[in-house]
């Protein structure tokens, strides 16, 4: 759609150019070509009207902007953005200006105010990090990092200088980019001069933090951290770097670096792909398959549109290409981050695009999109810089060249989604359930019928479409294709108006594969049925796991999770109105351990429960984790189910097939292991509802009710025994009753 937004305002264009006492790289096209910046009031849509200027958008709400003068008048072009989240939940836009770095609260996106401005060296490029409340500002004008402390935001819009960095001496004081590995907390340096990356432990003294390692094999244009906590890589903290010789234009591709020796770095692998030009900056997917990656100069010299290339990086010592995508824009690709099946791209002329990856992630197809440079989509490097989309909101933000900050929502405007009855707690493995949906479209659109689909991700790990038929009055049914038995499926929904634009269901509902369940037991732990809080070997000093009605802080949760009774396991139980950290674990592991489990007799037993964990606060927040693990030997060894580093805020449901970890025996156990390794962390975690299950799969052959190798009279007598019931076994068709549709499906498979 075209989004008209002419505000009763002139805008003005600035007479003076960019200073630009540096370059990241000879020739950068950034500043050959600068334009002049776009300058006028701020845009909140909570204010009525609409922003200066004609921008194109689909899926896309723009929600305020701030030109470039209203975030300091000596601003000349912006450069990147990224985002911070206070201990208290509020949510702020950093951008980089031309001459220092601002601080926009977006907490309301439709109201967002300027906070804080500190200058800083002049210059076009600009990047920043954030690590608990510090933020890490560098640039391409030199003078080392500025450190930024970001406590007082809430309470008084305050920023403070804490200091810079410009160790190592005797190296180029410019940075091009900045990283932050919170797992690990370490801070990346990368570029500036012909520098590969620099490191500095952040764990002790953010505020003053240790330079402790190099990579300098080439010249690094970005990079990416990761540490590994799963598979093979486990422990490992991984550099995946943009670079190449002679400032990145020679040998230019991905190198992948072991950084877990700071002192000793070891490059594990690299890989180029067909027309690399300039291997820009990428992004992983979140299920750590692929690399994306932008190159800034291919565009207009080996291909003709913006393409994004992939990289399979499931071997870290054997990276592969896997191919290219794009949208058949023509502009150039600048920086991208996914998030979800999320794919958000920065690309200069033609502003943000949004490409799902849940429906490919070789050949996501654009499903959204704001440009924000009105006059065409040219491969020149003007428009916008970067996105940021990590807010717990759903908010986005934008840093762009010549108009400053912009502050998006994306839109759910071609469809909407209503579910018709409930969802199905399982569904047939023989592709037999369904389930409907009322799907209608918004004001002043229609549907088209064909593009209403069910998007479903089972046992292979890849999104299936599923188209769904309509049954009259907005309503259309989706059949769920057949799947292995115990298999958790999540799905969603999708449509597009008849003008193209397309909606995505934002609710992810989970789903099993199976006829139904037996329940072995369910614990609300209103009494005590033998778990322990604290074992042999613990070392927190407080925050010890106890059975309690929890006392609510913005850690930890005011309620358990069940509907009837109060109790749950915590972590802690502090005073009603004390401090968040007032009995928050610390100094160490505290245990809750399950007692033995009998899961002999079982095929398919499953464990579920709901679960609290919150470590988003204090200057360590996000450095701690929670390992959940189950033994199948009574203690002795133990299997990892899940790492937990996710910081919710609500309760969450996590289910396991046993089997996939360990052989059901008469002795399982479940333990979880709450720690504090980090100093300066709120660590808070909890237990509710903890259910076994046994899963109710389909014999082999349909129809064989009694395993016998054949259907015939005695599967039938069993079935007409069963009319009218909600028995599982003989249910065939999974639609909840045993009836005519189950006799048929038995005849058809009769063996005699």
């Amino acid at each position: 759609m075209k989004v008209r937004l002419t505000h009763a305002v002139t805008l003005l264009a600035a007479a003076a150019m960019v200073v630009i006492p540096t370059f990241a790289h000879e020739g950068d096209g950034k500043a050959l070509d600068r334009q002049k910046p776009v300058y006028g009031p701020v845009y909140r849509q909570s204010e009525g009207g609409v922003a200066g200027g004609t921008f194109s958008a689909s899926g896309v709400a723009l929600k305020s902007w701030f030109p470039l003068n209203t975030l300091d008048s000596a601003a000349t072009s912006g450069n990147s953005c990224w985002g911070y989240i206070s201990p208290a939940g509020r949510e702020y836009a950093i951008i980089g200006i031309s001459s220092g770095t601002a601080w926009v609260e977006v907490t309301d996106p439709a109201n967002a105010q300027l906070r804080a401005f500190r200058t800083g060296p002049t210059s076009l490029w600009r990047d920043m990090r954030v690590f608990g409340t510090t933020c890490y500002c560098a640039s391409e004008g030199g003078s080392g990092i500025q450190i930024f402390d970001m406590s007082q935001l809430d309470a008084s819009g305050n920023v403070t200088v804490l200091g810079t960095i410009n160790t190592p001496t005797g190296t180029n004081a410019a940075t091009h980019t900045l990283a932050v590995d919170t797992v690990s907390g370490t801070l990346f340096r990368a570029g500036g001069g012909s520098n590969g990356i620099r490191m500095y432990d952040l764990n002790t003294t953010p505020g003053n933090p240790p330079y402790v390692g190099a990579w300098s094999s080439v010249y690094v244009h970005e990079m990416t951290p990761h540490t590994y906590t799963t598979g093979v890589y486990a422990g490992k903290q991984i550099a995946f770097c943009c670079g190449g010789g002679n400032g990145g234009n020679a040998n230019t591709g991905l190198y992948i670096v072991d950084v877990t020796n700071k002192a000793a770095p070891v490059q594990l692998g690299f890989v180029t792909y067909p027309g690399a030009r300039y291997c820009h900056q990428g992004w992983l997917s979140e299920d750590l398959k692929y690399f994306y990656i932008n190159d800034e100069l291919d565009e207009g010299n080996t291909t003709t549109t913006c393409d994004t290339i992939i990289i399979n990086v499931q071997s870290l010592t054997a990276p592969t290409f896997v191919g290219k995508f794009t949208n058949g824009n023509p502009s150039i690709g600048h920086n991208l981050f996914t998030r979800g099946n999320l794919l958000l791209e920065a690309n200069y002329r033609s502003g943000m695009r949004v490409f799902d990856l849940g429906v490919s992630a070789t050949a996501p197809p654009e499903v959204a999109y704001f440009d924000t440079y009105p006059a065409n989509d040219a491969a020149n490097f003007n428009g916008l810089w970067n996105v940021w989309p990590y807010f717990p909101s759903g908010t986005i933000i934008g840093s762009d060249l010549e108009r400053g900050l912009f502050v998006w929502r994306l839109q759910v405007d071609a469809a909407n989604f209503e579910l018709v009855g409930t969802a199905p707690t399982f569904v047939s493995p023989l592709g037999t359930s369904s389930i409907d949906m009322r799907v209608f479209a918004g004001a002043g659109q229609s549907i088209n019928p064909s593009s209403v689909k069910m998007s479903i991700t089972g046992s292979n790990g890849s999104a299936v479409q599923v188209p769904m038929t309509s049954l009259g009055a907005d309503v259309y049914r989706a059949v769920f294709p057949a799947d292995d038995c115990t298999t958790l499926a999540s799905y969603t929904f999708t449509a597009s108006n008849n003008a193209g634009d397309s909606s995505t269901d934002l609710n992810i509902r989970t789903t099993t594969y199976a006829l139904g369940s037996i329940e072995v037991s369910l614990d609300a732990f209103e009494t005590n049925l033998g778990w322990t809080g604290g074992v042999a070997g613990d070392t927190a000093t407080a925050g010890q796991w106890t059975r309690a009605d929890p006392v609510g802080t913005t850690a930890q949760p005011e309620e358990d999770h069940s509907i009837v009774g109060t109790l749950c396991w915590i972590t802690g139980n502090g005073a009603v109105g004390g401090g968040v950290g007032a009995a928050d674990v610390d100094g160490g592991t505290t245990t809750l351990l399950s007692p033995a489990i009998n899961l002999l007799g079982y095929d398919e037993p499953m464990i579920a429960y709901h679960r609290w964990y919150s470590n988003n606060q204090g200057a360590s927040a996000g450095l701690d984790s929670m390992p959940v693990e189950i033994s199948g030997d009574n203690g002795v060894t133990w299997v990892q189910l899940e790492l937990v580093t996710d910081n919710a805020g609500a309760w969450v449901r996590k289910a396991f097939r046993v089997r996939d970890f360990i052989t059901p025996t008469a002795q399982v156990r479940v333990r979880f292991v709450a720690r504090d390794l980090d100093s300066g962390s709120v660590v808070e975690a909890g237990l509710d509802d903890f259910h076994v299950f046994n899963l109710d799969c389909p014999n082999a052959l349909l129809g064989d009710l009694n395993s016998d190798g054949a259907v015939n009279a005695a599967d039938l007598t069993i079935m007409l025994n069963a009319w009218g019931t909600a028995n599982a076994s003989a249910d065939l068709s999974g639609n909840g009753a045993v009836g005519a549709e189950d006799i048929s499906m038995l005849l058809n498979g009769w063996t005699g």
